[in-house]
């Protein structure tokens, strides 16, 4: 398959996400994506560089215009009024004044005419290097604009990539979790294959922060609010990147097009320097004089001045001289940089090609990703718990050879870029061929595909019949982890909740050292250790912030899970009907800024609501925690069971009982005591085992049940 195959498939697959791209907004109504002509365009007039260069063109195109309006013949002129006392005898004198005005004419000649039409020629060379400088500065803009926008463009591949990866990373680790409960998966192995998801979501992170920086980029180039930019990676016609059409346009290139422009000013100098040191000029004049009280005289005057060094010959021949110097070192420097222009061409071509003789490695590299993963899903089931684990790795490899095509495209269409910028301006080829899509239209299904679970996994049996627990004294649990020896055998879950100062102890050295003592106790008897927070007015948008301030310490905490209890109910009467989409978005918000395997806790009758359950799963959740609080077994069983039968893939549904003493006997076991609450708790995880989706029996409070008559 051709490089090109790639660049046009890329394409296809952004112009995909682009749509959902949560991007700057500029108003109301959302600007249309602005196309690379369009950003082009824009640059070539507002950006910077160009409106400097074009502001210093202005001063040049002024500059000679003043020197072409400053030369030839000049207007002269005068006026003056005196007192004189004139002697007329030896012993008579006479008082009078005198006003006099003049008015004339003066023409240059010999060098003084050549100093002025020199100045027009400095003037013009000036004019000329501003239009190229500007030309030079649209260039280097339309450029950067290219460059900012292959970047964005692939930036958005990678990005779709880690989406794909990441869509399922609630699941797979909450699958991970039961299997190492199950012990048939050691502690670092599940750390190790989680960490994939961590790595995968900070490159995702790092290409949303390149999108961004793109954007910034384009704006500033662009002289404008860029938010939406089209997203097809661009082609180039073959003609732009031979190498003699390349060299046919050398002259174009505005160093040596400069190099040239101050050769042709030197020339044109060198020859305005017959009479260089020879001042002269031809005047005509009138004047009037009139005395106070007298007569008016005039007089009409012709003159010729004339001034030269006494070593004219000498001046003239070093004026000359370094003119002939300057246009020796004009041809000079057009000689070099036209080397220079080969050389660079030459390299900017290796290496396109060498970029593009990379692709076909990528691509056999991918299909045997490809073909890994499909191998790795047939043998899921020879290798019991090694299976799944490998089946993770082949899906991480696949993801990391997707990731080497767009690499590999955008390093090559940098590199065209590169080689572009030699030549005149083109365009991109019109269109792409949608036929070349297909390539990496498998990888993005396998990559989202959900890793099935492994058939009779005891990990799952384990945790449906296993009973979860409350603590809202987590750090009692925290300072004696030895309490945990009095929970059940058939204990599988602890939810520990914490006050705000506990949760900011927790992300300090002593905290997470007392925490990882307490994670070693429960692991080793099979206990999962996860974070229970709940407050209602985190599904608000303000309450939504100060939720993640709050988690944002804490990402690094090695929970094995988080659960947020968010109850309609809690919530003032006027937000209640904003409850389910705002339970979303904290989700969605939670999921992406947090490392640990989502749960939402919530009464059950929310769970009934059409498309919710569809919705959390596809918010970040990998389980809901249904408030069943019926403590007769077979009643409990008979409202959970259409919840859990009806569960999206990828999503358990646990069943939350009442120990609660404050509760009526219908809704807690509290008043019978600990025996035969187990026995309640137990025929309820029995009744629903049967059913896959089933996340087991969580108890509140484990602290209420301490506290129990046995």
């Amino acid at each position: 398959m051709p490089w090109a195959a790639v660049l046009c498939l890329l394409g296809h697959a952004a112009s995909a996400l682009s749509g959902g791209l949560p991007l700057p907004q500029s108003g109301p109504m959302e600007a249309p994506p602005a196309s690379l002509a369009a950003l082009e365009g824009w640059a070539e007039v507002q950006a910077p560089a160009v409106r400097l260069a074009q502001a210093e063109a202005d001063v040049a195109a002024h500059r000679t215009g003043a020197a072409r309006a400053g030369q030839g013949a000049r207007v002269f002129g005068g006026a003056s009024l005196g007192g004189v006392r004139e002697s007329v005898t030896d012993t008579t004198s006479r008082d009078y004044q005198r006003g006099q005005a003049q008015i004339g004419v003066r023409w240059p000649l010999l060098g003084s005419r050549e100093a002025q039409q020199r100045g027009v020629r400095e003037a013009e060379g000036s004019e000329s290097l501003g239009r190229l400088r500007q030309a030079q500065a649209q260039r280097g803009v339309r450029l950067a604009v290219r460059q900012a926008y292959v970047r964005f463009a692939h930036s958005l591949q990678r990005r779709l990539l880690a989406q794909e990866f990441l869509a399922v990373r609630a699941p797979v680790e909450a699958q991970l979790l039961r299997r190492r409960q199950a012990g048939v998966m050691l502690e670092a192995d599940r750390l190790d294959l989680s960490a994939l998801f961590d790595g995968v979501q900070a490159a995702l992170d790092a290409q949303s922060a390149a999108q961004a920086s793109a954007l910034r980029t384009l704006s500033r180039l662009a002289g404008q609010p860029v938010t939406r930019v089209e997203t097809a990676i661009p082609a180039w016609p073959a003609h732009c990147l031979e190498r003699e059409a390349l060299l046919a346009q050398a002259g174009d290139d505005p160093a040596i097009a400069q190099a040239r422009s101050e050769r042709d000013t030197a020339a044109a100098q060198l020859d305005n320097t017959r009479h260089t040191g020879l001042e002269a000029g031809v005047s005509l004049s009138q004047s009037v004089s009139r005395d106070i009280g007298g007569q008016p005289g005039r007089s009409t005057v012709v003159g010729v001045d004339f001034s030269m060094p006494l070593e004219w010959r000498a001046q003239r021949d070093a004026a000359r001289g370094q003119l002939q110097s300057e246009r020796d070192r004009a041809d000079q420097l057009m000689e070099l940089r036209l080397g220079d222009y080969r050389a660079v061409l030459d390299q900017a071509l290796a290496d396109w090609q060498l970029r593009g003789g990379e692709m076909p490695g990528f691509l056999n590299r991918l299909q045997a990703a490809q073909e890994g993963l499909r191998v790795a899903r047939l043998r899921l089931d020879a290798f019991d718990g090694d299976g799944y684990s490998r089946l993770l790795m082949a899906r991480y490899a696949l993801y990391q050879a997707s990731l080497q095509i767009v690499d590999g495209s955008e390093r090559r269409a940098l590199a065209a870029l590169d080689v572009l910028a030699l030549g005149s301006a083109c365009q991109p080829q019109p269109g792409t061929d949608e036929l070349l899509a297909d390539l990496l239209a498998p990888v993005i299904t396998a990559l989202s595909a959900l890793p099935p679970a492994v058939p009779g996994d005891k990990a799952d049996e384990a945790r449906a019949t296993g009973l979860g627990w409350f603590s809202w004294n987590g750090q009692a649990l925290l300072d004696r982890p030895a309490r945990l020896d009095a929970m059940p055998q058939d204990s599988r879950r602890v939810l520990l909740s914490f006050t705000g100062a506990q949760l900011r102890a927790l992300a300090r050295p002593a905290g997470r050292a007392a925490l990882r003592r307490l994670l070693e106790h429960a692991h080793a008897r099979g206990l999962a250790v996860e974070l229970m927070l709940g407050e209602p007015s985190w599904v608000l948008p303000a309450g939504r912030e100060a939720l993640l301030a709050l988690l944002a310490p804490l990402r690094h905490v090695p929970f094995d899970g988080l659960n947020l209890d968010l109850e309609r109910s809690q919530l003032d009467a006027a937000d209640q009907p904003a409850w389910e989409d705002g339970t979303v978005a904290t989700l969605q918000a939670v999921r992406a800024a947090t490392p640990w395997p989502l749960a939402l806790t919530t009464h059950y009758r929310e769970l009934q609501v059409p498309g919710l359950a569809k919705r959390l799963q596809a918010a970040g959740a990998a389980e809901v925690v249904a408030m069943v609080y019926v403590s007769r077994p077979e009643r409990a069983a008979e409202l959970s069971r259409p919840l859990v039968q009806q569960a999206v893939p990828g999503l358990r549904v646990a069943v939350a009982q009442s120990m609660e003493p404050v509760l009526t006997a219908e809704e807690s076991s509290h008043g019978v005591g600990r025996a035969v609450a187990l026995q309640r708790w137990r025929a309820l995880a029995q009744a629903l085992s049967d059913l896959p989706a089933f996340g087991g029996v969580v108890v509140q409070a484990w602290e209420d049940f301490e506290e129990a008559a046995p």
